[in-house]
């Protein structure tokens, strides 16, 4: 992820990426990280992330100490990214053999081509 959008989570939610390994996973994912951040606070969390990042083409939060109300809206969010690029935030699905990515058709495209990885 952008060092800028990295920037707004340290930001807004201070303490909670202090032990984190920083954010593993591209920009499309950002609203459904920022949401579920969101979430979360409302539900009183404030122990902080060890890990975000992409894992079989899909998203991982790793959190530290969450309650179980707390680990349902982690687990939703990494959910929901299995329908999210996560290059690009548009509706994906996941493609490729052996890596594998969730990609939408333009994204998985600038791949095939080359373009990106």
């Amino acid at each position: 992820m952008k060092e800028e959008l990295e920037k707004k989570f340290y930001d807004e939610f201070p303490g909670w990426f202090a032990n984190c390994w920083g954010f593993e996973c591209s920009e499309g994912w950002f609203d459904l990280l920022w949401n579920m951040c969101v979430e979360l606070r409302k539900l009183g969390f404030d122990t902080g992330f060890a890990q975000i990042k992409e894992k079989f083409g899909t998203l991982r939060a790793y959190a530290n100490g969450a309650t179980d109300e707390q680990w349902k809206i982690i687990e939703k969010a990494e959910i929901d990214s299995e329908t999210i690029c996560e290059e690009c935030g548009a509706v994906g699905k996941l493609r490729g053999k052996g890596w594998v990515y969730l990609r939408c058709d333009k994204c998985w495209n600038e791949i095939l081509e080359g373009r990106k990885v």
